[in-house]
């Protein structure tokens, strides 16, 4: 799950925790054997409202959804997030809708819950991701309340061959790919790829000097947006991302050296 906000570490680790049990729970056993269906979607503008199925649960195997309530999304299910078990045969107070392709494994609720609840081993797995749940939600609420500045982190759904950078450019932005991956081309002449969590768009805003490369999506992209304003906050709050960008750029750097090496005439 994530948030259109500048977030903070204690909900990033409650989000990890709740992923770590809920996928423990479904690799039991008991729950494993269970019948389910995997289905896909394109863009969704309201989950619920094209098909009112109030007897299942959800887990996301790619892609995002997103949750808006009263006319503000509050946060985003992404791969590893259940949704569907406070869904129920009355209107919906809220709206669950996708920009992007997204798909989904389909439990049977009644018989999901009931797998859940008979067998002690995993009962007690299911209880703490509950509560883990629970404590989710409460920190999304807090943090809604404070008043964080939802335009701090921007998703951006791109689809294959759209631009993302465009070499010339002034930089105004740091970028990472939650999902999906992009060329690099330098002069239209493709010079490399970015992966799934790599972070790019850095060098150019650190050194204060105009993109020198374009980045193309090679197929649909959710992109993570942080202005640069916004950007050394981002720093401070989420130092897994700190660690992402060293590596991203100590790898550049090796590769460049290597590149070098290789065009010196021996001696």
């Amino acid at each position: 799950m994530f948030i259109e906000t500048d977030f903070n570490e204690a909900f990033e680790h409650i989000d990890e925790r709740c992923k770590e049990l809920l996928e423990q729970a479904l690799a039991n056993e008991h729950i494993s054997s269970l019948s389910y269906t995997d289905v896909s979607y394109e863009l969704v503008e309201d989950f619920y409202g094209s098909q009112p199925d109030t007897d299942s649960v959800y887990v996301i195997t790619q892609g995002a959804v997103a949750h808006e309530q009263e006319s503000a999304t509050l946060f985003h299910y992404d791969i590893g997030d259940m949704f569907g078990l406070d869904h129920e045969n009355h209107p919906s107070p809220y709206r669950l809708y996708a920009a992007g392709p997204f798909s989904l494994r389909r439990y049977h609720r009644a018989e999901l819950l009931t797998a859940m609840s008979n067998h002690a081993d995993i009962a007690k797995i299911w209880a703490d991701f509950l509560i883990e749940e629970c404590k989710r939600r409460t920190c999304i609420i807090s943090l809604v309340e404070q008043g964080i500045d939802k335009a701090s982190l921007g998703f951006v759904h791109y689809q294959e061959g759209d631009v993302i950078i465009e070499q010339g450019t002034t930089a105004d932005s740091v970028y990472s790919i939650v999902e999906g991956h992009a060329e690099v081309f330098v002069n239209d002449i493709k010079v490399g790829e970015v992966l799934e969590n790599e972070i790019f768009g850095a060098m150019a805003l650190l050194t204060n000097s105009p993109r020198t490369a374009k980045v193309v999506a090679s197929c649909t992209c959710m992109i993570l947006v942080v202005p640069k304003e916004q950007f050394e906050t981002l720093m401070k709050t989420h130092p897994h991302i700190c660690m992402n960008l060293m590596e991203n750029m100590a790898r550049k750097i090796v590769s460049l050296n290597e590149q070098v090496t290789a065009a010196e005439p021996p001696a």
